[in-house]
């Protein structure tokens, strides 16, 4: 039992019944059952496939029936009277075909149908990595949002402190504006994460085909998972469940039957007939066999195509195999790069960042240091933990790209 009709239907499934409930904000796996139940695209897909099933109807009919109908001497002139010339007669053939033809072609007809399958199993993957991928550059844009409302925060409860101690005379204007100044950066940088995000849900409601998802906001964490999982294992995994892996295999299988189709169609075809035939006023049946000499063409054509298309077909599984076990790699690279920078932050630079900021801001209030050193401590903190969401995202993008190359989910 082939895996991917199956799978494809319980998502479709899963989609539908999705769609039915009102999930607001929107979640990763809303996003995924949208965009498979009306991306037009994978919907195209899916109606080709429906186009190559029309040749499993093909493949089992059998040849059409035969009926001749012939009138022989009818009199025009001359001296022998009519009823003595004329001949009537209609036959009725069937065509029997040799060779098991038609069990063949249903053979090449259900693999032919399994490589489309898998093709459009093949479609269904990019198309869900790419919408995850948007839907992860969203969340990004809101995370970001959220950093810059927060530093934004933090300056302007600094510009209210700096103002009470300009007033008192504890310090120059000039700190004050600089803390101003400051706050100023962090309201371009609150404009430009908006317009991110902005810009993510227009992408985000092209792929889903719904103009209303453009208006509505995407769930503002991510699922985070700290996963270390085994190459080899992503590699055998890759090799055996990947839907284009799956589909070159498939077209070798089809090629073979389609050899041993074409083999069987240098075999004759035999027309046996049973007819009935009045000559003048006796009435008679006949009877036969018609059978084509296959003396010249053997269908030498069709099996050298054939086995063309067999070695074609090898060769491109191959190269199917190769560049998978090559985006595994390339994939478990950048995971395992981005998965290390995720800890690092986690372990070390959020902490320190806080706690130099901490010790800053409570300097500066005690007048120990200058408003500089506090200002360098709090856009220190601001770009660590905007490095870090970005770290998140390109941990959840590596994630996803690492599925993506082994065509199935990886779980803990």
């Amino acid at each position: 039992m082939r895996r991917s009709p199956l799978i494809t239907v319980f998502i479709m499934f899963f989609a539908v019944s999705a769609h039915g409930q009102n999930f607001s904000p929107l979640t990763l796996q809303r996003v995924v059952s949208l965009y498979i139940e009306r991306n037009l695209e994978l919907q195209a897909e899916r109606y080709r496939l429906e186009r190559t099933k029309a040749d499993a109807i093909a493949a089992r009919l059998r040849p059409n029936p035969g009926v001749s109908v012939m009138a022989e001497n009818l009199r025009v002139s001359g001296p022998v009277a009519a009823s003595r010339l004329y001949e009537l007669g209609a036959t009725y053939s069937e065509t029997i075909e040799l060779g098991g033809k038609r069990k063949l072609r249903e053979q090449v007809a259900a693999v032919t149908i399994s490589a489309g399958e898998a093709r459009v199993a093949n479609a269904m993957r990019k198309g869900i990595a790419e919408v995850k991928r948007l839907y992860f550059q969203a969340v990004l844009a809101r995370r970001d949002i959220e950093v810059a409302i927060e530093n934004r925060q933090m300056f302007q409860q600094l510009v209210q402190f700096n103002l009470a101690r300009f007033q008192e005379g504890a310090i120059p204007e000039a700190d004050l504006i600089k803390v101003r100044l400051e706050r100023i950066k962090f309201d371009s940088a609150l404009k430009q994460a908006e317009l991110r995000e902005r810009q993510a849900m227009i992408q985000l409601a092209e792929n889903l085909e719904d103009d209303a998802i453009a208006k509505q906001v995407v769930a503002g964490e991510v699922d985070l998972r700290i996963l270390n999982p085994d190459l080899d294992t992503l590699l055998e995994t890759a090799l055996r469940e990947r839907p284009d892996v799956q589909a070159a295999q498939r077209e070798v299988e089809a090629a073979k039957e389609k050899i041993a189709l074409e083999e069987a169609r240098a075999r004759a075809d035999i027309s046996p007939f049973v007819g009935y035939k009045r000559l003048a006023n006796d009435n008679t049946v006949m009877f036969g066999v018609n059978l084509p000499l296959k003396v010249r063409d053997r269908n030498q054509a069709g099996i050298a195509r054939a086995q063309a298309d067999q070695k074609a077909a090898g060769a491109l599984r191959e190269v199917a195999k190769s560049h998978t076990t090559a985006e595994v790699k390339a994939a478990y690279e950048a995971f395992q790069t981005a998965r290390e920078q995720v800890q690092t932050f986690r372990d070390e630079l959020l902490n320190q960042a806080d706690e130099s900021r901490s010790i800053a801001l409570a300097a500066y209030e005690e007048g120990a240091t200058p408003l500089l050193s506090l200002l360098e401590a709090q856009r220190t903190r601001a770009e660590v933990r905007q490095q870090y969401v970005r770290t998140l995202f390109d941990y959840q993008i590596s994630l996803s790209e690492l599925e993506l190359a082994v065509g199935k989910e990886i779980q803990p």
